[in-house]
């Protein structure tokens, strides 16, 4: 081979080595994408840092997630719908207007314990339930537990759901569910925000409030206890966080990897909030007689077959939560009931 020749090929090798290698670094550039990021607590709690871990583990999965702090739940529901975002986290009641099957997870006495939410959580991650996962230019890809929502009242003689006849609670304008529930029960609900319902029950202008654990601390939660109050322990609400995406906008493969990164993190975020369930002192707790369990049962119950009717809570979620109770607990009365959900 004549030197000029040489000379020649290894020019074309070289500047095709280089092309190639130009190609494949901009095939691993990660895809840029804007997360509308809701921490109720602000930067710096424990809810950014589990967001900040989100982020890192996109990276691995090809995008670069760039975090866009809200405090208004509401706000960032309508960032992602407009288009200012493309991945949103939010509660289950917010994400109900985006998917109503994951949206029913917030269904009251639906999961007792974490337990029954840690086995849900796996059954629909699983990649044979993406399908459930996706609804119109939406996608749920990620479910995270927030903590089960207790009621903080003011008069610890409360020992029942009828018992609360006659009593104030701030109820949420996005949770029509609970305004039914009640009213039903003889109460009178407080149009409320997240931000002021808490303010409400410690100024006493309602007298008994829901929430996680982690907001007794937060909010100051023992001004509106006060000396005579306590927190009934049977949780009403097994509250979740979930992460929306408009699915046309992540990489192939993105949205199971993220859904199988919360089922794998859940030890991980429910120690933080087993940790604000165990710093709330333990004479505050009151425990709901056996007696009375039958009641809430019912009522809570009515409720969900009520708003199965209306079309607000999805009918195969509410089958799959009654399959899970009975698998923990075989003995339950509507594990053999003709009308059960």
């Amino acid at each position: 081979m004549k030197i000029k020749t040489v000379k020649s090929w290894l020019a074309k090798s070289i500047a095709a080595l280089i092309a190639g290698g130009a190609l494949a670094a901009h095939a691993a550039e990660p895809t840029p994408i804007t997360m509308c990021a809701f921490t109720f607590m602000g930067e710096g709690g424990p809810e950014h840092q589990a967001l900040l871990d989100y982020q890192t583990a996109a990276l691995s999965w090809g995008v670069k997630l760039t975090l866009k702090p809200y405090i208004n739940e509401k706000i960032v529901a309508e960032e992602l719908k407009s288009g200012v975002c493309d991945i949103a986290n939010m509660s289950s009641v917010q994400a109900r207007n985006f998917n109503k099957f994951t949206g029913t997870l917030d269904a009251p006495a639906s999961m007792p314990t974490y337990k029954h939410l840690q086995m849900i959580m796996g059954t629909i991650s699983k990649p044979n339930a993406a399908k459930y996962m996706r609804n119109g230019d939406y996608e749920v890809i990620g479910i995270q537990p927030a903590g089960q929502v207790y009621l903080f009242m003011n008069d610890r003689s409360i020992q029942g759901l009828s018992d609360m006849a006659g009593k104030k609670i701030g109820i949420l304008d996005t949770m029509p569910e609970m305004r039914e529930l009640v009213t039903g029960l003889g109460m009178t609900p407080v149009s409320s925000t997240m931000t002021n319902m808490f303010q409400k029950f410690n100024n006493g202008a309602t007298d008994i409030t829901g929430g996680p654990a982690i907001v007794y601390d937060l909010m100051e939660l023992h001004k509106g206890i006060g000396t005579k109050g306590g927190i009934l322990s049977v949780p009403l609400i097994q509250s979740n966080n979930q992460f929306v995406a408009r699915w046309s906008k992540l990489p192939e493969g993105f949205a199971q990897k993220s859904r199988e990164f919360f089922v794998n993190n859940f030890d991980k975020n429910l120690a933080v909030i087993r940790t604000a369930e165990d710093k709330i002192p333990k004479n505050l707790w009151v425990s709901l007689p056996d007696s009375r369990m039958g009641e809430y049962d019912l009522q809570t119950r009515n409720i969900r077959l009520k708003f199965r009717s209306q079309n607000i809570y999805d009918a195969k979620m509410l089958t799959l939560m009654r399959k899970v109770r009975c698998q923990l607990d075989a003995t339950l009365g509507e594990c053999t009931a003709a009308d059960a959900e």
